[in-house]
C-alpha cells in the first residue's frame, strides 16, 4: 500500500505551502495542551487501531482466549512482528488488509492459512472490481483459504474454526492468529475536551472507515467551519438512447 503515501504527501505539500498554516511533527499533545492553545476551534483526527478481541461483522463479542500473547492485529504485523508458524489470519473486515497481512507473512515463508466468514474473500472490493484479483494471488501465493468460516476459540498452538452455516467445529494448528476484524478510535483525548472547547473529531477518530471516507470527513469539516453544513446537489449520469 506504499503508492497511497501519495494521498498524505500531496497535502502535506499543500500545507507547507499556506503562510498561515503551522505544522508540529512527533508531537503528543495532552489535554492541558490543547487548552494553553486557547483555539477558537479544534479538530480531533487521531485516528484508529486495530481490535485484538476479534469482535467485528459477525462476531458481538470477544474470542475466548484473544488475551492470549500470540493474538496479533494487523498494526503488530505493519511495526514488524513476525509470529511462528503457522499462522492463522481471521478476517472480518472484507477489504484489503486481510489479503495484505496474509500476503506479508507468506513472504516470509510462513505458512498462512486466510479464514473469512464471507463466501469470498475481501468481498467488499466488489465495489471496486478487485475482489478477483485479490483472491487469485492469494490462492497461486498458496495461501490455504477457507470461507463461510468464523473464528471460535483460540487455544496454545491451536484455534478453534467453526461453520457459519453448520455451526461444525474443527481444530486447527496455529502458532499465532491475526485478527483483521474491526477498529476502535482513539476518541480520548476528543471525549476529554467536550464542554470545555469547541471540538469536533474527524476521519478515523469519528468513524473508522476507507482512506476516501477520511480525507472527505477532513475536507467536509473544513467547508463547514464558517458556513455550517454544505448541502451537495448530484448530477447523476443516465445512458440516453441514441
Amino acid at each position: 500500500m506504499s503508492e497511497y503515501a501519495r494521498v498524505r504527501d500531496w497535502r502535506v505539500t499543500q500545507l507547507r505551502k499556506l503562510p498561515n498554516v503551522d505544522i508540529h511533527l512527533d508531537s503528543q499533545v495532552d489535554e492541558a495542551q490543547v487548552l494553553e492553545f486557547g483555539a477558537d476551534h479544534v479538530v480531533i483526527a487521531t485516528g484508529a487501531t486495530w481490535r485484538r478481541d476479534g469482535t467485528g461483522r459477525r462476531l458481538e463479542d470477544p474470542v475466548p482466549g484473544w488475551q492470549r500473547p500470540s493474538v496479533l492485529t494487523p498494526d503488530d504485523i505493519m511495526d514488524g512482528t513476525m509470529p511462528s508458524r503457522p499462522v492463522v489470519v481471521f478476517d472480518d473486515d472484507h477489504y484489503y488488509m486481510g489479503g495484505i497481512v496474509a500476503e506479508k507473512l507468506r513472504s516470509t515463508g510462513i505458512e498462512v492459512t486466510l479464514v473469512t466468514p464471507a463466501n469470498e474473500l475481501a468481498t467488499w472490493t466488489t465495489n471496486t472490481d478487485q475482489q478477483f484479483r485479490i483472491q487469485q494471488r492469494i490462492l497461486r501465493l498458496g495461501i490455504g483459504l477457507k470461507t463461510g468460516i468464523s473464528i471460535a476459540e483460540i487455544d496454545e498452538g491451536s484455534a478453534t474454526l467453526e461453520c457459519i452455516y453448520t455451526g461444525r467445529r474443527n481444530e486447527v494448528e496455529a502458532a499465532a492468529v491475526v485478527m483483521v476484524t474491526s477498529r476502535q478510535p482513539h476518541d480520548e483525548l476528543y471525549h476529554s475536551l467536550v464542554g470545555r472547547v469547541a471540538v469536533a473529531r474527524i476521519g478515523d477518530c469519528l468513524a473508522p472507515g476507507t482512506i476516501a471516507t477520511s480525507v472527505y470527513s477532513g475536507h467536509q469539516y473544513a467547508r463547514e467551519l464558517d458556513t455550517g453544513p454544505v448541502h451537495v446537489r448530484f448530477r447523476r449520469e443516465r445512458a440516453v438512447a441514441p
